[in-house]
């Protein structure tokens, strides 16, 4: 494969490996995000792999930390590697990954564990722009599939737009929603830029949902760049300006040159809806801050009210597709394996060679606007761990298709889709009304709330001799991104009507409406809260609608989950498969077993 993937976490045998010189650094200002010395995790990179390979990691360090530094000099770069490869290493600071130009020495002594690596030529620090500290390995080609090499931190806590990863002459920035740690790489400073009190906010960690009025945990991680050791400092959360929240956080004990992840309680957000805010460390050890540059962070949390209760989410599942490509065919009988069982997804087709008019502006959810078939939205949410941009995704496998829909059904949603239409006595026009009922009064990250009618037909024979399709979208009823509504109140409804073109079994076709966001600058924020349909005639084609079944629908608040449609919580899993209280739940992957009293079963939950 061209292009390079971050394929997997190889996890290696943690354990404490030599940090011999670094100890004595203790009064140097060592610049770096790894929170340890303790190795932890590999990162192993595919692509275009030769006889012999570049594999290198590099942190980016920003001019914001840098001129707190002014003119110290950066005399030694520090990294770790879980196995030794190859006869060399190579050391760098660079203000470009690409560019020939700056410090580059190559290492002969190189071993596992932290080297710890004097530059011949120090780096004087100016303040004017950042930098790039890293290193390169040259691994042959079958130490690059078995090896460890680029090692991150033991802990986790990774820092946002910080961590590099290259493989022969390509660099990418990996994700901390998909790797949430910091490579083991350090540079060490000396001078007489020390600044007495200076604390860093680099990250906050905080549920993205939560209830209104609710205490819950922020966890913030931070950097003691001063000399004086932090023993407490005060924090405060702000929307639009005014301060929502105040906390005064003791027994810190940071040490300079440390970084340490703290969990703060007892934080509620007062108003219902997106809350964009600002957590800002406002005092230190009861004084000022040296450097309030870098005391600010962002974040967003989705408030939902006390009484909120979950609602039953249909998937919107939409392929686009063609009789010309033996692939999409083949699709088609995969894909079914995936959604025949299931009575939670409602599945449409866009087929791009009979052009829905209207579908062209869908080109805008593929990658670089470049389209291919088969693909497919789910939701049309973003799946980070999938290859492409999103959220037009090619799905190879009925198995990956299964968990996709089911990460998605794991996605709490508090509005409901209703449709109804009917026909006149001509059949010739249908009416068609769509409604929705929302528990709180604006949805995730909306920017324009629409509400999109699609005709859609089933047991189509687009080719002669090929079997007959369902789901083929005939028309958008009101546009491609449908009307805007209105949920402030609650509650709103619009009505269409559709003239039934002559060429169509009006008996075979029906409505499908779905609520989703439409943000004209952000194809990742289009997302599709619930969906309904309802048929438009008497059926009879092989499309069969399925009786309703309710299905539990997990909420998890911050601290417990919880669920609705008459069931209950009966047994919360961790990843391990161990059986944990159902209380002050941290983020991960969870099993939670819920009953009816009829019927039992597990749904599986990402706590983010």
């Amino acid at each position: 494969m061209n292009k390079t993937l971050l394929n997997t976490i190889s996890l290696c045998a943690a354990a404490v490996l030599s940090t011999a010189g670094l100890s004595a650094q203790t009064q140097d200002v060592r610049l770096g995000f790894c929170n340890g010395d303790k190795l932890g995790a590999s990162i192993r990179a595919q692509g275009t792999e030769t006889d012999d390979n570049e594999l290198g990691a590099a942190i980016y360090i920003s001019k914001d930390i840098l001129k707190k530094y002014v003119g110290d000099t950066i005399y030694q770069v520090s990294y770790a590697n879980t196995d030794k490869v190859g006869s060399s290493m190579t050391v760098f600071i660079k203000n470009d990954l690409y560019s020939k130009q700056g410090i580059v020495q190559t290492v002969r002594d190189h071993h596992a564990g932290w080297n710890n690596i004097t530059l011949k030529k120090p780096y004087v620090i100016t303040g004017e722009e950042g930098i790039y500290v890293g290193y390169v390995a040259y691994p042959n080609h079958i130490e690059a599939d078995n090896s460890e090499i680029l090692t991150m931190e033991f802990n986790s806590g990774g820092t946002p737009d910080v961590d590099w990863y290259g493989m022969n002459g390509q660099w990418w920035k990996t994700k901390v929603d998909l790797i949430n740690y910091d490579f083991c790489i350090r540079a060490y400073a000396k001078g007489n830029n020390k600044p007495p009190r200076d604390l860093g906010l680099d990250r906050i960690d905080n549920y993205n949902m939560v209830r209104q009025n609710t205490p819950t945990t922020m966890s913030v991680q931070i950097t003691n760049y001063g000399l004086d050791t932090v023993d407490g400092f005060t924090i405060e959360a702000r929307k639009d300006g005014q301060t929502f929240a105040t906390k005064q956080v003791s027994g810190v004990a940071l040490a300079h040159n440390e970084m340490k992840k703290v969990d703060i309680d007892g934080f509620t957000f007062p108003l219902e809806g997106n809350n964009d805010f600002t957590v800002n460390i406002t005092g230190i050890n009861g004084g000022a801050d040296a450097d309030t540059s870098d005391n600010v962070r962002s974040s967003y949390a989705y408030i939902v009210p006390e009484n909120a209760e979950a609602q039953e989410r249909k998937i919107l599942l939409e392929e686009f597709t063609t009789t010309k490509n033996g692939e999409s065919l083949l699709a088609d009988s995969v894909y079914n394996i995936a959604v025949s069982d299931r009575d939670d997804v409602i599945w449409v087709k866009y087929h791009m060679e009979k052009t829905v008019p209207g579908v062209s502006s869908y080109s805008w959810f593929f990658d670089s606007d470049g389209t291919f078939t088969p693909a497919m939205m789910i939701d049309r949410e973003e799946f980070s761990d999938m290859e492409n941009r999103g959220p037009a995704y090619f799905v190879k496998y009925n198995e990956l298709l299964t968990y996709l829909l089911d990460q998605c059904s794991g996605i709490p949603t508090f509005a409901t889709v209703d449709v109804s239409a009917t026909l006149n006595d001509a059949h010739t026009v249908a009416n068609i009304k769509a409604k929705v009922e929302s528990q709180v009064r604006e949805m995730p990250h909306q920017k324009s709330l629409r509400m999109t009618l699609l005709a859609v037909e089933d047991s189509v024979e687009l080719t002669p001799g090929l079997d007959k399709e369902n789901g083929i979208v005939r028309k958008f009823i009101n546009g491609a991104w449908g009307d805007q509504v209105d949920v402030s109140n609650h509650a709103d409804s619009i009505t269409a009507n559709l003239d039934i073109d002559p060429s169509w079994n009006v008996n075979n076709m029906r409505i499908v409406a779905f609520l989703s966001n439409y943000d004209s600058s952000q194809p990742l924020n289009c997302a599709v809260f619930n969906s309904a349909q309802c048929q438009l005639g008497i059926t009879d084609g092989i499309y069969q609608t399925t009786v309703q079944k309710l299905r539990p629908t997990v909420f998890c608040d911050g601290k417990a989950f919880s669920t609705a449609n008459g069931f209950k919580v009966v047994a919360v899993y961790n990843q391990a498969g161990q059986e944990v209280d159902n209380q002050g739940l941290q983020r991960g992957l969870y099993l939670v077993k819920v009953t009816d009293g009829v019927r039992t079963t597990t749904v599986k939950y990402v706590v983010r």
